[in-house]
């Protein structure tokens, strides 16, 4: 078996390993200095760029997950920006939840799941867009919203707060097989209100737990979902197949996650934030067009 994947890894054609080396940086940059596990670059280039079913992408972008989350959180950690009492509350439900999405995501079709993905990433845009405007915007007392960002005396870690964070973004993660930061990062600020940077951290370290649960399982479950080829033939594939492209995708993203978490308690808020707006907006535009 071992033989037949490094047959496998090295069937690639030296332009598709090129971009997926590529790849990986700029999902590392994305994982490590906005907390999240790099899918929603991995999942849209591997499908655009080498022509890959979402399913196949989604098990390759999982398997690289806890490579971006670990150089990041640990950089994390040496900033101090970690909430471990948070950890504790939310890991154990969203270790189970992403079980559940990832058996789940197995049942649904490739165009379906693009299109929850792309739904889901514009609510996360709305979202962050509106934190990017003046707290007394006309735009935002419309809505009712408009706040200051969450400081320490803001925050609301609990049990509850925390199991239902956890079940939200470990079942959101195994559906749409990211690795919950696109879910992590906002919902924590909202349910259990901590600020950005703390936010991110958080994130990074939720992944290093969840991401290699929710890869084990897309992997083992892989084989026994059908796989659209190139010339609409159905095919089912090995539990191996989707290592020819996350092992060309693992040491880029590990360095550009390192960098990434560096400059996150370097750079302001607002440009934080604008980056993830754009880094979402790329994923939304590949899912829903």
């Amino acid at each position: 078996m071992l033989t037949t994947l490094a047959v496998q890894i090295w069937s690639l054609e030296l332009w598709e390993i090129g971009a997926l080396l590529a790849i990986g940086i700029c999902a590392g940059m994305a994982g490590g200095l906005l907390g999240i596990g790099g899918a929603v670059i991995n999942i849209p280039a591997i499908s655009l760029l080498i022509g890959r079913d979402i399913h196949l992408a989604q098990a390759a972008a999982m398997n690289v997950t806890f490579f971006v989350a670990l150089p990041s959180a640990i950089r994390h950690s040496r900033e101090g920006a970690l909430d471990k009492r948070m950890l504790k509350i939310v890991v154990p439900a969203a270790v189970i939840a992403i079980i559940g999405g990832v058996l789940i995501s197995g049942q649904i079709s490739n165009a379906w799941l693009e299109r929850i993905f792309g739904v889901f990433l514009i609510y996360v845009i709305f979202m962050n867009v509106q934190k990017l405007l003046p707290s007394n915007s006309s735009f935002l007392r419309m809505l009712g919203a408009g706040r200051a960002e969450y400081g320490p005396d803001d925050s609301r870690v609990t049990v509850p707060r925390g199991v239902a964070l956890g079940g939200i973004v470990g079942s959101g993660a195994g559906l749409l097989g990211i690795g919950g930061g696109l879910l992590t990062v906002p919902l924590s600020q909202k349910i259990c209100r901590i600020g950005l940077p703390n936010a991110i951290a958080t994130s990074a370290a939720i992944m290093c737990f969840t991401s290699i649960v929710g890869a084990i399982t897309k992997d083992v479950t892989l084989s026994s979902v059908p796989f659209i080829e190139d010339d609409g033939s159905v095919t089912y594939l090995p539990w191996y197949e989707p290592f020819k492209y996350s092992i060309w995708l693992i040491p880029t993203c590990m360095i550009g996650s390192w960098f990434g978490a560096k400059l996150t308690h370097q750079l302001p808020l607002k440009t934080i934030r604008s980056v993830f707006i754009v880094v979402v907006a790329i994923g939304a535009i590949k899912m829903l067009w």
